[in-house]
């Protein structure tokens, strides 16, 4: 997709040099299987800065329409997984992009080895709720997806979050 680059230096010697974004669609993007409101236009905006990929077992069924409102005008690569182990399928694509220059965000149970993996793992506790496991695998936690997405748009709020 690209080189893209979203470097940040945290005050406390943490430095990120983040060049992909990986992201869980169901209860993270999606509330019953439609797009939360302003997602998609913040997706736009974040895309244009990292490489943004999303990854579905899609279980509403709805990745198709989605897809199709994505490639309005928004550069994302959606990757759809396999039957069976998400959270292993999940992992090895983190591993495929480097974890070291990937953030991950999520919320199920399938989410937790990337969210732990990741340079930067982000929760959401949105509607549908979050698993422990994600909880606890995760740097930061966020109420809502848009609040997650405008830290890469507003990094003063990721240094204010992250900073020891």
């Amino acid at each position: 997709m690209g080189s893209k680059t979203f470097a940040i230096d945290l005050p406390c010697g943490v430095f990120y040099d983040l060049s992909n974004l990986v992201l869980d669609l169901n209860g993270t993007l999606t509330e019953d299987g439609n797009f939360i409101d302003g997602v998609v236009d913040r997706l736009k905006t974040v895309s244009k800065v990292l490489n943004v990929y999303i990854l579905t077992a899609d279980t509403c069924r709805t990745m198709e329409g989605l897809t199709d409102e994505l490639q309005k005008g928004c550069c994302v690569n959606v990757h759809c997984l396999e039957h069976g182990r998400g959270d292993l399928q999940k992992l090895a694509f983190l591993e495929e992009l480097g974890r070291e220059q990937t953030v991950a965000i999520g919320n199920g149970c399938n989410d937790a080895l990337m969210l732990k993996e990741a340079a930067l793992g982000i929760c959401i506790l949105g509607r549908e709720g979050a698993s422990t496991d994600a909880l606890s695998s995760s740097d930061v936690v966020f109420r809502h997806i848009c609040d997650a997405l405008d830290i890469f748009l507003k990094p003063n709020r990721m240094i204010a979050t992250l900073r020891k």
